[in-house]
């Protein structure tokens, strides 16, 4: 008989709830400046001073050349490109100041085709004339009139190019010329969030450079020599305040075989400094001199400037960070981040990668550390695994499963019906452009169904709000060895797709797509722009996945059907067959009420209360008559209508509060409760609920006896189940309303988006269960005007139907206030009052008594008052006991905790704190015992606390024959003892 298994994450215990959302939301890849003009965007201006003077020559102006024509190739979109020279003036028949000759541009191919030919046709002669040529860069920059300097001599040759102020025509010993009266500078001053710079490059100190006037007509300050002139105009160019655009340009020094020890490296320093590139103090950033002694190190040199120029405008604008790594799933020492990056479009990059758990640190295929403390991201340097060739790093585009994508098979849910087909170049034959959403007036690229099809085939778009889900299908003997397995993970992106991936390669299995996706295909793929206010404006399957899996008696899977919503991309609930995963199928559809344009039916009977599918499905047992039903359970979801508008809150959402528990197998509807059109009618019940539902099974019987959920109101309630009951429509005993904890002002504003967790606490006859959730306004993770709170609730009455009282947030003491109150939780439970901003946006974790979640908060204005910059804020972890709210460490070693939790290395919205087991050999402390396993021998049982890339601490695991065995639950036997897995008597 088969025996089924059910996928939870609580470690061993009897509590089931489902994985909380994880991600960041797209308020907060954007500056103010860019939600109040679409013309700001991510930009930089950079004009190259190129020495040519007579020491150039030879060798180094060949180095000069390979270095120039490397950085271009490897240019980082959004920096343009302009370039000057130093100048000779064949009347005088020496220096004389300097030249552009290639204005600042877009590096299109073309572009820096034509950079590099006129790059590469400079000649190497006379002196070194560089506060003069950098004189003529200013004005330029500036949009001044030109001088002499851009008028005569070189500037007016063919070779490589005129000046770009000129227009020349005739031979050159009959030129007749022309100058423009005043430069056009590159500077869009449109665009807040466009940076300038200037980058000089020289490998001598200045000869033939005297003309001071040159700056001081600038600058309308006295100057004297080269090096004092050369500051002068720096600090002017810096200035907003002073020079003539009032926008900042910055000045770079690069030192082209300059003894680093000289004078003139001292000089170019001072330099360095007054322009606004000096050191900065931090090892880790680029500043002051950038010397070079060959071709290699010009062009590293160069490209640190770029990449600094670059990493700045990346932080000014949209988007913020290169890729978000905040959603990850432990197998073993496995570990799986989904991962995207922003963009100014509504469909972004994504991809899975893989890295591993060693000795408390994430670590990559190279066993170095993935982690980069400086910006809480992935190394660049870090190489995951499943990735050919060099390092992906931070880059999403590199590497993982999107570069292991080839002959992709794409399933389609039919809607229909039940079905589903495989869409092949055969099916694409009887099917119209309508079937994918193209209109009349399509973009070229996607006009034709076939152009359509062959992006979906190679498309990997972003798993924003997706935590992977990994199901084992073939165990190994004893279960810790994860590379003789046979696993596949899941994960669904919002370009429509849930993909299946094989967790040894990376290679894709297939890719499911519901019909309603397909609809949208031209859409999805040609990626729309975003709307007002950087609003993305598609979303594809947007939500995470759960699994059902029964096994053979040899421990392998036989069944595996796996459940998922669409979140911000519809209000449809899916059920595939994967049982086999080359052939997998649509089990069933729930079809929801939520609509916009792409909708394209009306709600199933019996889910007209269900909006936006943002609700992750608990799987979990009840028992009707003789009849053991595997069910899930599912919030009503999310009203946008209601919610997305930031400092208002409707007094009833149209759409979302219900709770609904359907037949796992048919997705037939058992029963649901709501304010109307419910099995269980709750007057109470006003406002949307798109966390997940926690369902606790007291007394380990499989079957689930209480279920608790929070909504957009600010509300938590409870569902008592009878498993003794005849009817489908009898398991509800009743509903309580237990807290309310949100109010009619815009400060009470407080909704709940996640799951709760549940604690367990008995005290001889005596027993209580601890709901501890905090409240968040995910839509707007940038608002500081509702005071937001954790909150620990002690339900000392779950056993029956009639609350006494509801609790109320002033019923809750405060345990990080001025005092902190003695608790011994035979009150109602505590609370933490969160900062200005600050606020919980996934679900708790408890483990071994102790409460744990994870904080966000925005910068605040006085931290950062330029529109441009990207205020990503701040995040912290927490950790207290369930009882008495008293602060904990995380490494749990008898140091005194306080409230001020952990600050996360990442800024950005962190995932649940998430309890990592391993066993503790008494070696070398290997949590991992090498690639893919466990320590062997009878160590003791251990556990890490991870959020996303860190770990904060670790603690012993309290009972014994505990496994490290994610995807099976905890067991007992009759005589109420833990056994392993593949020894228990048949069901």
């Amino acid at each position: 008989m088969n025996r089924i298994r059910f996928f939870t994450v609580l470690l061993g215990a009897i509590l089931l709830a489902p994985t909380g959302v994880h991600a960041d939301d797209t308020e907060i890849y954007f500056s103010r400046a860019d939600a109040d003009s679409d013309v700001n965007k991510q930009s930089a201006n950079v004009l190259f001073l190129i020495d040519t003077s007579g020491s150039m020559s030879g060798t180094k102006m060949s180095q000069l050349k390979t270095a120039f024509s490397s950085v271009i190739d490897g240019l980082k979109e959004g920096v343009s490109i302009g370039v000057g020279r130093f100048n000779s003036w064949n009347g005088g028949g020496g220096a004389y100041g300097g030249y552009v000759f290639y204005p600042v541009t877009e590096m299109e191919d073309t572009a820096k085709q034509n950079v590099k030919d006129l790059v590469n046709g400079l000649p190497a002669s006379n002196n070194t004339p560089t506060m003069e040529s950098y004189s003529e860069m200013a004005r330029y920059m500036m949009g001044m009139s030109p001088t002499n300097y851009a008028k005569e001599g070189d500037a007016e040759q063919d070779e490589p190019t005129p000046a770009v102020n000129l227009t020349c025509s005739g031979p050159w010993w009959n030129r007749s010329c022309y100058s423009t009266s005043y430069y056009d500078s590159p500077m869009d001053m449109e665009n807040q969030c466009e940076t300038n710079h200037i980058v000089v490059m020289t490998d001598g100190a200045p000869t033939s450079d005297n003309d001071d006037q040159s700056v001081r007509n600038i600058t309308k300050r006295s100057c004297n020599g080269s090096w004092e002139c050369q500051r002068e105009l720096a600090g002017w160019l810096l200035d907003g305040g002073r020079n003539d655009q009032g926008r900042s340009v910055k000045t770079w020094q690069v030192a082209f075989g300059v003894d680093r020890s000289s004078s003139q490296a001292a000089n170019m320093l001072e330099v360095a400094k007054a322009g606004g590139t000096g050191p900065t103090g931090d090892p880790e950033e680029p500043g002051g001199v950038f010397f070079a002694d060959n071709a290699d190190s010009l062009a590293a040199a160069f490209n640190e400037i770029l990449t600094f120029v670059s990493e700045q405008s990346e932080t000014i604008t949209s988007p913020g960070v290169s890729v978000n790594q905040n959603n990850r799933l432990e197998h073993l020492d496995q570990l799986y981040y989904a991962m995207f990056r922003p963009e100014e479009k509504s469909v972004w990059p994504g991809n899975l990668k893989r890295y591993r758990m060693d000795d408390g640190e994430v670590v990559d295929v190279n066993d170095s550390p993935a982690l980069d403390t400086e910006t809480g991201y992935v190394r660049e340097s870090a190489k995951s695994y499943w990735t050919d060739g060099e390092a992906d790093g931070s880059d999403v585009s590199k590497g993982g499963a999107r570069a292991e994508l080839s002959d992709r098979k794409l399933i389609v849910g039919n809607s229909s019906g039940n079905g589903s087909f495989t869409l092949d170049a055969d099916k694409l034959q009887d099917m119209d452009d309508e079937d994918f959403g193209i209109p009349n007036d399509a973009v070229p690229d996607f006009d034709t169904k076939e152009e359509v099809y062959a992006a979906l085939l190679t498309q990997w778009a972003d798993p924003m709000h997706s935590v992977p889900l990994l199901v084992n299908y073939e165990v190994d003997d004893d279960g810790t060895d994860a590379d003789d397995q046979t696993n596949y993970i899941f994960v669904s992106t919002n370009g429509g797709m849930l993909h299946a991936i094989d967790t040894k390669t990376g290679a894709e299995k297939f890719a499911f797509m519901p019909d309603q996706m397909l609809k949208q295909a031209y859409e999805l793929v040609r990626s729309p722009p975003l709307k007002e206010n950087n609003i993305r404006s598609l979303y594809g399957l947007d939500s995470s996945w759960v699994a059902y899996r029964t096994a053979k008696d040899n421990g392998d899977a036989d069944d595996v059907y796996i459940y998922g919503g669409m979140r911000r991309g519809g209000s449809n609930y899916y059920a595939l067959d994967v049982s086999d995963i080359d052939n997998p199928s649509l089990k069933w559809r729930i079809r929801g009420a939520w609509v916009d344009d792409s909708a394209i039916a009306s709600p199933d009977s019996g889910f007209s209360r269900l909006g936006q599918s943002w609700s992750m499905p608990t799987l979990t047992r009840v028992k009707v008559g003789d009849t053991i039903k595997p069910v899930l359970v599912f919030g009503g979801g999310y009203d946008p209508d209601g919610h997305d508008t930031a400092g208002s809150r409707p007094a009833k959402d149209d759409v979302g509060n219900a709770v609904y528990m359907v037949d796992a197998h048919t997705g037939e509807r058992l029963w649901s409760i709501g304010s109307d059109d419910a099995t269980t009618q709750v007057s109470d019940m006003k406002w949307g609920v798109p966390g997940g539902i926690a369902v606790v099974d007291l007394n380990l019987d499989g079957l689930a006896d209480y279920l608790y959920f929070g909504d957009l109101g600010g509300q938590i309630f409870r569902v008592n189940l009878d498993n003794t009951v005849d009817s489908d429509s009898d398991l509800v005993k009743g509903v309580v309303r237990l807290a309310t904890l949100g109010g009619t002002g815009t400060a009470d504003h407080r909704r709940f988006y996640e799951a709760p967790a549940i604690g367990y606490q008995r005290n001889g006859l005596s027993e209580t269960l601890y709901v501890a959730i905090g409240s968040g306004y995910r839509a707007h993770p940038l608002d500081t005007d509702t005071d937001e709170g954790f909150y620990v609730l002690a339900d000392h009455d779950f056993k029956g139907t009639d609350q006494p009282d509801v609790i109320a947030e002033g019923d809750l003491p405060v345990v990080n206030g001025a005092s902190t109150p003695s608790l011994d939780g035979s009150g109602d439970g505590w609370r933490v009052a969160l900062g200005d901003g600050e606020k919980v946006m996934s679900s708790a974790t408890i483990f071994q008594g102790s409460v744990m979640f994870s904080t966000y908060q925005p910068s605040g204005d006085d931290q950062d008052s330029d529109p441009c910059v990207v205020r990503y804020g701040s995040a912290h972890a927490y950790r207290a006991n369930m009882l008495t709210g008293e602060a904990e460490s995380f490494s749990n070693n008898g140091d005194a905790a306080d409230w001020d939790g952990e600050e996360l290395e990442g800024s950005s919205i962190p995932p649940s704190v998430t309890p990592l087991s391993y066993t503790d050999d008494g070696d070398d402390g290997d949590t991992g015992g090498g690639e893919g396993g466990e320590g062997n021998g009878g160590g003791k049982p251990k556990v890490i606390f991870n959020v996303g890339l860190e770990v904060l601490g670790g603690d012993e695991i309290a009972y014994d024959m505990f496994r490290k065995q994610r995807w099976y639950p905890m067991e007992k036997n009759e005589a109420n003892e833990y056994f392993p897995v593949g020894q228990e008597e048949d069901e």
